[in-house]
């Protein structure tokens, strides 16, 4: 048989099977990318991030009580501390797939979050800039006044914000709601176990605190509050008989 030939007929199989092989890898690859993020973690991580965002608040709230007045510096560092938990809240949710549904939840979130990041950056280049002219004198060309009154706008903007995932709440505790109806044809069962139920309300407690007993909360907490209150109402968990 002529060598080239053979190896022409050689290289064409091998392409083959590279071919093949690559097709079994990206499905396989796919298949990974698409497979659903337990829920529990799903709501266990959506708690851990609203005491994370309200811790730095309270941080925030104690140096203004502290101080009797906005400190710029304390604003800095703050505003960058809100930035960087965000952040790494929207790499930890964009790391995780959620099924129809409840994809559009997950979406809401991440897309909100990346909002408030832009804002809290705002926020961070307004109290740097002021700083600096408190430092150095007024640079030409920037209007202070200007910039001084757009921080109420930058506020209601984030506290809008916050009610509108608030009010995602009670779709955050629906993904714990097993989809499968009881002997009446109701959705009475969750898909976690009484443990793992007694868990996620250790878990906002522990975040939050007497913070949960304020009359006057703030959207972090109340959807922290909704969560808790769905968590003991009178679902049956998974370990519960049929």
């Amino acid at each position: 048989m002529n060598k080239r030939i053979f190896y022409s007929r050689s290289m064409s199989k091998n392409l083959v099977l590279a071919f093949v092989f690559a097709q079994i890898f990206l499905v396989s690859i796919s298949k990974v990318h698409a497979e659903e993020t337990p829920h529990l973690i799903f709501v266990s991580e959506y708690i851990r991030e609203l005491g994370a965002i309200e811790h730095i608040r309270d941080n925030g709230l104690a140096d203004l009580k502290a101080n009797g007045a906005v400190n710029l510096s304390d604003c800095i560092r703050n505003t960058t501390s809100f930035q960087l938990e965000l952040q790494s809240q929207v790499s930890m949710l964009k790391s995780m797939h959620l099924n129809p549904p409840f994809e559009e939840i997950l979406k809401g979130i991440i897309d909100f979050d990346v909002l408030k990041i832009d804002l809290w950056k705002g926020f961070n280049n307004a109290c740097a800039t002021l700083m600096e002219g408190q430092i150095s004198g007024p640079k030409a060309g920037i209007d202070y006044g200007k910039m001084a009154a757009a921080a109420p706008k930058i506020t209601a903007q984030l506290e809008y914000i916050d009610k509108t995932l608030f009010q995602l709440s009670p779709m955050v505790f629906a993904t714990l709601i097993d989809q499968k109806p009881d002997s009446n044809n109701h959705l009475s069962y969750l898909i976690i176990t009484k443990s793992e139920r007694a868990k996620l309300i250790h878990d906002i407690d522990l975040q939050f605190g007497d913070n949960l007993s304020n009359k006057d909360q703030n959207y972090t907490v109340s959807s922290a509050s909704v969560l808790k209150a769905y968590l003991q109402k009178d679902y049956k968990c998974s370990d519960d008989k049929r």
